[in-house]
């Protein structure tokens, strides 16, 4: 329920006063808020373009189909033992990134 307009000039004075103060913080929070989003697009942005070049780097695109490759043409055995190797080795790159 909106309230009525008082009739006062003073309560009116300070009514305008309080409204304009209102609505200028409210455009100040929206402006955080976006600029908020803003920077959070940006990071994204940034690691979207980063896999982009990393996936078009023609060294990444040869080892995928080379990995791509070897994954169709073995056998079940020999693929168990690449996947258990894979393990290790990202378990260990995870442990020695971690330490740094």
């Amino acid at each position: 329920m909106i309230p009525r307009i008082p009739t006062d000039p003073a309560l009116r004075a300070r009514r305008k006063a309080d409204l304009l103060l209102a609505s200028g913080l409210l455009r100040g929070q929206a402006q955080l808020a976006v600029d908020d989003i803003g920077h959070r697009a940006d990071g994204w942005v940034v690691r979207v373009l980063a896999w982009r070049d990393l996936l078009a780097n023609p060294v990444v695109l040869a080892a995928a189909g080379g990995g791509a490759a070897f994954f169709a043409a073995s056998g079940k055995q020999r693929r168990g033992k690449l996947w258990r190797g894979m393990r290790w080795a990202w378990l260990a790159w995870r442990v020695w990134g971690r330490g740094r």
